[in-house]
């Protein structure tokens, strides 16, 4: 895209762990489409080493959502979200802000984490999270990538504790009130999500006040069915994914 402001910018919001690239070239094709220039959002502790994630906050991370939105407007007259995941949560969340949603046209949330499916994780939220988490995972969560890109573009080994502002955020997510959105919204997920329960996301679309609609996943290259498109874990996804939300976009009003 040139320097010059195009009538909508496209911000990327990534999930908990993951960086920019977990479901390119996603954005890229469908900013292309819409002659639209693009900003990534970096969350505050991603992309360094593990120990890094552990720094970082949920004030942090809306500190960095209004950066990215301010960002959104300078490079665009509109702003449409692009989320993934926990960038999801915070996306929604920040929707019943007003001064974090000045300017928004659109919300896409790709797998949006409103609730997490692991045992035990309402714990995280509670005045013990920190000592149940080490005490449940040990202190430190790692785990083994699908394939080369899913090791680079996500952080595969964090402390424990690094889950606490994540819990946080999807609780405050799950709890904001969604009935006075005006903002057009797309909810797209799996129900065989192994990492996030959509009955939680189904009951977020349920009351969510602006126009909004469900597009219902059924099949994806990721086998935990979580980050259902994109290069790295689901290459065969892509091209369609592009094609229904560069849809989405041109249809709002």
């Amino acid at each position: 895209a040139s320097k010059a402001k195009t009538p909508l910018a496209l911000v990327y919001v990534h999930g908990f762990s993951a960086s920019r690239g977990e479901a390119a070239p996603l954005t890229e094709l469908v900013a292309r489409e819409l002659g639209a220039n693009v900003y990534y959002t970096r969350l505050a502790g991603h992309g360094r080493d593990g120990d890094a994630m552990a720094e970082a906050s949920v004030n942090d991370w809306v500190n960095d959502y209004a950066e990215a939105m301010a960002i959104g407007r300078a490079i665009g007259e509109e702003v449409i979200i692009i989320s993934v995941s926990t960038g999801g949560g915070l996306a929604a969340w920040a929707s019943t802000q007003p001064e974090l949603s000045a300017n928004l046209k659109g919300l896409v949330m790709i797998s949006p984490n409103f609730q997490v499916k692991a045992g035990g994780a309402s714990l995280l939220t509670g005045p013990w999270g920190a000592q149940l988490a080490n005490l449940i995972v040990g202190p430190e969560r790692s785990w083994e990538p699908q394939n080369e890109a899913h090791g680079r573009l996500w952080t595969t080994r964090y402390p424990t504790v690094a889950l606490l502002p994540m819990a946080a955020l999807t609780r405050l997510a799950r709890e904001a009130p969604y009935e006075t959105v005006k903002t057009p919204a797309l909810f797209v997920f799996s129900d065989d999500d192994t990492v996030v329960d959509h009955k939680v996301t189904r009951d977020v679309a349920s009351r969510w006040g602006g126009p909004h609609e469900m597009r219902v996943i059924t099949e994806s290259g990721d086998k935990e069915n979580h980050v259902i498109v994109g290069d790295a874990l689901s290459p065969s996804t892509t091209g369609e994914f592009a094609a229904f939300i560069t849809e989405w976009i041109r249809a709002l009003p």
